[in-house]
Order: C-alpha cells, then structure tokens, then sequence
C-alpha cells in the first residue's frame, strides 16, 4: 500500500504574502488523457479561512459554466477535496470545483451521495476569483477562493481555528469530463476515475511555517 502523501499548510499572519508549500497534480488516470500542468497551494489566514488557489498551465480552458453549483467539471476544472477534522467522520468534506469563468460548484458531506450545496444549508456561496496571464510563452489560469472561517464553523459546527500541528486529510484535482482531450488528474492517487474517496485523501498539516 502507497504511502500516503502529506502537505503542509502554512499559517500566513495578516498581511504578509501568502507563500507556502506547492502541491503538484501528478497521477493521472488511465481511462482519460494526461492533464495540464497544475499546482497548487492551500493556507490558513487566521481570522479569516482557508485561502485555496490552484494554477493551470493551459490555453484556451474549456469554460462553459458561469453559475454557482454549475456542473463545472465537464469544462477544465480544478478542485480541492477537504475535511478540516478527519476525526469526526460524521461530518465529511468540503468539494470545491472551479473553472475558468470563475464558477464554482461547493459541497459538504461524507461521499459522493451523502452531500448537498452549501447553499441549500442557507450558506453563503464561496466566491472564485480567477486570473489567466502569460508566463515563459506559456498560457496559465488560476483559481484562488477563500473558504472562509464562518462558512467552515458553520458547516463543522465547531471553532475553526487551527493551531500549529491541526491534522486535516484531502485532495486536489485537475479534470474536464467535455473538453477536447477529457482527464482526471490528482495529487494523491486514485484507484478509479471517482474524486469522492476520502480514504484515500492525502494528509494536509496546519504549520507554523515552511519550515516546522
């Protein structure tokens, strides 16, 4: 059995730059094409949440979607799977899909059918900004939300501010179910083309910073 992967999340004081540990979407799926080039980062902002912003190296992203809850994974789309506190199974994870136009589809629960909007809990819609640039000749997008503290203790039901050491499990995803060439891509691996598998969620550890 593969080791499971770990990432640290670094803690960034207010105002300081949000630099941080990379993730790298590196397990690609048979069944589809390879995917773009994607990484990403996760950090907590005390006081505020958790900053999510995840890069695609790609010209031209599929990007037909443009409302909340949209299905947003058959255009190019990358995702990040949280559970803040593994030790509570009952309660289950965040899914976070984003494209290109900035729409995002934003769920809670504990699996692929025991899950629903956070809207339909009568919470705020997290918000997906999105920039497409050029770096080395090369075409990029990135997707950055922040999943705030009030939308996780509202969903986790509990204080959700994370000290140094904090354990939480998840993965991050690279997919285009429609697109011209469709993939799934993750960070940590998968045995089928299915991203509700929180068993085989990586580890993510809240730290102080790069180097704790």
């Amino acid at each position: 059995m593969e080791t499971r992967p770990i990432y640290h999340i670094a803690t960034i004081a207010g105002g300081a730059a949000h630099t941080g540990e990379t993730f790298t979407v590196s397990h690609d799926r048979p069944e589809g094409a390879a995917s773009a080039q994607t990484r990403g980062q996760v950090v907590y902002l005390p006081g505020e949440g958790l900053e999510v912003s995840m890069v695609c190296r790609e010209s031209n992203p599929r990007a037909v979607y443009h409302n909340p809850n949209d299905p947003v994974h058959t255009d190019s789309c990358m995702e990040a799977f949280l559970d803040c506190f593994p030790d509570l199974p009952q309660y289950g994870y965040v899914g976070l899909e984003m494209n290109a136009n900035g729409a995002a589809h934003c769920s809670f629960g504990t699996d692929r059918h025991s899950r629903n909007y956070v809207l339909k809990r009568g919470l705020a819609h997290p918000e997906v900004a999105v920039e497409r640039f050029t770096a080395d000749r090369e075409d990029f997008w990135r997707a950055t939300c922040l999943l705030k503290t009030a939308l996780l203790e509202a969903l986790y039901e509990r204080d959700c501010s994370f000290a140094p050491g904090h354990r939480m499990r998840g993965n991050f995803y690279k997919c285009g179910d429609h697109t011209d060439h469709p993939h799934w891509g993750s960070w940590a691996p998968l045995e089928q083309v299915d991203f509700h598998v929180p068993h085989l969620f990586g580890d993510l550890i809240v730290v102080s910073n790069l180097e704790d």
